[in-house]
């Protein structure tokens, strides 16, 4: 399997990709805040590839349970100038985590390379024509609702059968559009709208999504159901529970896991590779 990104075509088979997280929100439930300046961000950026990261995954909106919807021009001034800067600096395929088709209209003009819409089109029906038009790559991320509202809605007629529907209908939609099927991503969306049970169960059911033929992201990273789970209320306190968690995914075949702590990530990755040759 394969992941085509630009003129990149990421071998799936191997190993799975590593998504490195860089909020530039100042709300973000684990790191907002932290990278104001040129110099400081040029600098996590340089470390996260260092550390191992494959893929950028750059998001100025918060979408953590709850978070509320900010203006275009907000989150335009927190990311295009960042992309541009990055870009000028460094190769790595950038990711953006927006759900407006304006700002990824925008970020793919300046060099970002896929849309992380964590909505999968629900908040803005403009986002695939969008992504085609610059023949971008996509990930598309199951949601019950809104940020606001996803916490809210966690009743399904059945769990898995319903979120493999939906993803199964957006990657549809996206190729009726124009974006390319080897450009799609799927994401059962870990966290928006699910209990702590529904989130382990999205897991342990990797095998099912898998059946759709694309490639498969999980976004485990220091989640609130891994808190719940060990009674740890500090997002930073959760790099154990997120490492187990992502080693689980890829075992059950994830593709593509999105995290904050990168060097840990790759050194899993690696120990698990090493298993699986073995096993092999």
């Amino acid at each position: 399997m394969y992941f085509k990104v630009g003129k990149k075509n990421f071998n799936l088979t191997s190993s799975p990709l590593i998504l490195g997280i860089l909020n530039l929100t100042p709300d973000s439930f684990y790191d907002g805040n932290q990278y104001k300046t040129k110099s400081s961000i040029l600098k996590r950026v340089e470390k996260m590839i260092k550390e191992g990261a494959d893929i950028l995954d750059i998001g100025g909106e918060s979408t953590r349970p709850n978070s509320k919807r900010i203006s275009i021009k907000t989150e335009r001034d927190r990311i295009l100038n960042n992309i541009i800067l990055i870009r000028k600096n460094f190769d790595i395929p950038i990711s953006v985590d927006t759900m407006k088709s304006k700002i990824a209209d925008m970020c793919l003009n300046e060099g970002a390379d896929i849309i992380n819409d964590v909505t999968g089109y629900q908040f803005d029906e403009k986002m695939p024509q969008i992504i085609a038009k610059h023949n971008a790559a996509v990930i598309l991320n199951h949601t019950s609702d809104l940020p606001d509202k996803m916490q809210s809605k966690t009743t399904y007629k059945n769990l898995i059968n319903d979120i493999k529907k939906y993803l199964n209908d957006r990657a549809k939609l996206s190729v009726k559009f124009g974006i390319n099927t080897k450009s799609i991503v799927i994401d059962p969306g870990v966290g928006f709208g699910k209990t702590t049970i529904q989130n382990l169960k999205l897991i342990k059911n990797t095998k099912e999504f898998k059946k759709l033929k694309y490639p498969l992201m999980y976004g485990v990273s220091n989640k609130a159901f891994l808190g719940d789970i060990l009674n740890i209320k500090n997002p930073k306190d959760r790099l154990n529970a997120s490492i187990i968690t992502g080693y689980e995914c890829i075992s059950l075949g994830a593709n593509l896991i999105r995290v904050h702590n990168i060097k840990e990530t790759k050194e899993m990755v690696k120990i698990w590779s090493y298993l699986k040759d073995v096993r092999n």
